[in-house]
């Protein structure tokens, strides 16, 4: 009978040996503190490095990512104080495989998967993550945000698993200030391509005449737009002497514009699809004046509030 027990505690013993065939193990993140920014790099790849003692045998791991400052998978952002910019790990560069935490953790999709192979005193295996930064609305509030996601060291299977190390790396993005402006027709979109706008009043340029426009700007740390006539704020004949007034009105708000003027300010940020400022012509009195065209270049420059 004791010859028994002694062969079944022999059997216990091994097997306990052969599930916990690495010792030592550890990671490795290349990268502990990633930048990204604004007009430079939204998305990168990095490796992380798994290593352990094997001389016992191959064993299989799991790395997990958690959702550092946000409460799933789903919405992982960094943050400015109640801003946030979101963005997203994955194990493929094309964001396909999303990188998961346990409770949402069902399979080796969610997870990096792989193993270290056996006899060898100290082996390691590297694999690749990615963050990528979302681009959607590059407009969000100027200034640094930050997040610190944990990557955790599981040995052995998605079911079966026990907790061997962890290291964190801190995320950081930076939005730059900026602001544009777009020229269109009213009732336009925004176009950055589009930074000239012709009011053309045709044959029609008779006392009274209207002629719009809308500019509207996007910014992310408030603007200022100011504006200035090359002729002073008259329309100047081509090729003469004879000028005629005319109004400029912002939002309803007339301007002169004979020299550099601000016309608009606003703090914070624009809409995703930017602040509309509806501009009105109003050509003053052309008794008199000789026959002919007449025109005049109004500029507009924007620039950061904040």
């Amino acid at each position: 009978m004791k010859l028994i027990v002694g062969l079944l505690l022999a059997a216990l013993t091994f097997a306990a040996v052969r599930a916990s065939a690495c010792s030592a193990m550890g990671l490795i993140l290349a990268q502990p503190a990633p930048y990204f920014q604004t007009g430079g790099t939204m998305k990168d790849t990095f490796n992380v490095t798994v290593f352990g003692n094997t001389t016992n045998g191959t064993c299989n791991y799991f790395l997990t990512f958690d959702y550092g400052s946000s409460n799933s998978y789903t919405n992982r952002s960094a943050k400015k104080g109640s801003d946030v910019w979101p963005y997203q790990v994955s194990a493929d560069s094309a964001g396909l495989q999303i990188l998961k935490k346990f409770p949402e953790v069902n399979s080796c999709s969610d997870v990096i998967c792989d193993k270290l192979q056996g006899s060898t005193f100290y082996n390691t295996k590297t694999s690749s993550y990615t963050v990528a930064f979302n681009t959607a609305n590059d407009w969000r509030s100027a200034g640094t945000y930050l997040d610190t996601v944990t990557v955790r060291l599981y040995q052995g299977n998605t079911s079966n698993y026990t907790l061997v190390a962890s290291q964190a790396f801190l995320l950081t993005f930076g939005s730059h200030k900026k602001a544009d402006l777009s020229v269109v027709s009213s009732g336009g979109t925004f176009d950055l391509s589009k930074t000239t706008h012709t009011i053309n009043f045709g044959n029609n340029l008779t006392t009274g005449a209207q002629g719009t426009a809308d500019v509207i700007v996007k910014y992310n740390s408030g603007y200022n737009l100011f504006a200035w006539s090359d002729n002073g704020g008259k329309l100047k004949q081509v090729n003469g002497t004879d000028t005629i007034d005319y109004t400029f009105k912002i939002n309803g708000t007339t301007y002169a514009i004979p020299w550099w003027t601000q016309i608009a300010t606003q703090t914070g940020t624009s809409p995703a699809s930017g602040l509309v400022n509806p501009v009105t012509i109003i050509i003053g009195n052309t008794s008199g004046k000789a026959q002919g065209s007449y025109s005049d270049t109004i500029n507009l420059t924007i620039q950061s509030s904040q």
